[in-house]
């Protein structure tokens, strides 16, 4: 028992994370920004162009359709993010922790910005296109989608680092 306990947490003591888990990452990561800026850029903007007869089935089709895409993805950034995090915590990583934690806090603003403006706007034209409710969407979404890139960012910064160690 004592064994596996032990083989189990190697990869804290390793001097870099695990490669599969840093590329995870950057990949699922780097898939979120580009989902995000496709949305902000491509699909918020057709909302307002639909037309009244066909609006609500089609707001009703992007949200599951949506949701559906960026399930996967998401969850395995905001795991692997965490598992990163704890990974550098617990080796008192000084040059992992810096974008560590600034992407942890663009993911906290994600959050927020999908659970208290996103989310309610989306609820709010679901009966019908409302101008002003549309134009709340993008300017929530347009700080999403920066909090978003910034995590791009630091997920390539993370990547530089463990490459760099790798390599040396």
């Amino acid at each position: 028992m004592h064994v596996t306990q032990a083989r189990s947490n190697v990869w804290l003591v390793q001097r870099t994370p695990p490669a599969a888990l840093t590329g995870l990452h950057l990949i699922s990561t780097w898939f979120m920004v580009g989902l995000i800026w496709t949305i902000h850029t491509v699909h918020y903007p057709l909302f307002a162009t639909v037309g009244a007869d066909a609006y609500v089935e089609f707001q009703a089709a992007h949200v599951d359709r949506i949701g559906k895409l960026l399930l996967v993805p998401w969850a395995a950034e905001g795991a692997t993010a965490l598992l990163l995090l704890i990974w550098a915590w617990r080796q008192r990583d000084q040059s992992l922790l810096p974008p560590l934690v600034i992407g942890g806090i663009a993911m906290g603003v994600v959050l927020v910005v999908s659970g208290f403006f996103s989310a309610p706007a989306h609820a709010d034209l679901a009966d019908g296109f409302i101008p002003e409710v549309h134009d709340r969407l993008m300017k929530a979404d347009l700080v999403r989608t920066l909090a978003w890139t910034t995590r791009g960012i630091t997920a390539a910064w993370v990547s530089a680092v463990i490459w760099k160690r790798r390599t040396t």
